[in-house]
């Protein structure tokens, strides 16, 4: 649908270069929260049952291959294109999100069966809530991006207001405040939002389990893409962290 998108031919801050900076970075804190985790069975394995020992290394052996698919990817088609002056497409994107994706859900599912197996301190169970916390955040900014900017960048909108004289539009994905306010004080829509709104529109989102407020958002895929997000961040509050604070206390 959308493969064709030619990021360097798009106005100014659609770069996706800082965006994946922010995976890989994603990606480290997934590989470095995996060693963890691989610590923790390690502990208690001759006493657990055999289905738990199984769920996890089958879990390892899926973050592997994952990870391997990742690093080819990025090694053997990103980093040379970039050596070339290349924009990685927007396929490259998409499937490089997708496995980190699939790493963090991974980790995230290893993580809730490690702390009903195991004796975890209440600063282990801490620091890999911040762990996981960072990476899904980050993971979903790259998301968030993905979904959002290249197409309405590209002109491929949601709504188009022919009743309109200035041919006002409304984006398929997160409406901003800042647009809402140019559209009714200004009558345009030539506001595009960049990195530190969707860097801000991530991390309220991660804290709120819920759009920020001012924000909108347009379409089924963004929604679907929010509620994975905030069951995620559910999983990640309530189910680690209380058990962190209950450990503590």
């Amino acid at each position: 649908m959308a493969d064709e998108i030619d990021y360097r031919e798009c106005p100014g801050g659609i770069s996706p270069w800082p965006y994946l900076v922010a995976l890989v970075v994603a990606l480290l804190l997934s590989v470095g929260l995996r060693l963890r985790i691989i610590e923790h069975v390690l502990r208690v394995q001759h006493s657990s049952h055999w289905m738990m020992v199984l769920i996890q290394r089958s879990l390892l052996v899926l973050f592997a291959a994952l990870l391997l698919a990742f690093c080819g990817l990025f090694l053997l088609r990103v980093i040379p294109g970039c050596r070339r002056g290349e924009v990685p497409s927007r396929m490259q994107l998409g499937l490089l999100v997708q496995l980190a994706s699939g790493m963090g859900a991974a980790n995230l599912l290893s993580e809730n069966l490690a702390i009903y197996r195991e004796n975890l301190s209440s600063y282990t169970l801490l620091t890999d809530a911040f762990m996981l916390y960072l990476s899904i955040s980050l993971i979903f900014l790259f998301w968030y991006w993905f979904v959002d900017n290249p197409l309405r960048r590209s002109g491929l909108l949601w709504e188009q207001q022919q009743a309109d004289p200035v041919g006002l539009s409304t984006p398929y994905g997160i409406v901003f405040p800042e647009e809402t306010l140019e559209r009714e004080v200004l009558r345009s829509d030539r506001w595009q939002p960049g990195f530190v709104d969707y860097v801000y529109f991530s991390i309220l989102s991660s804290n709120c389990f819920g759009p920020p407020e001012g924000h909108l958002l347009v379409g089924r895929p963004i929604k679907l893409l929010h509620i994975a997000h905030s069951l995620a961040m559910i999983t990640v509050f309530i189910v680690i962290l209380a058990r962190a604070i209950n450990t503590l206390a």
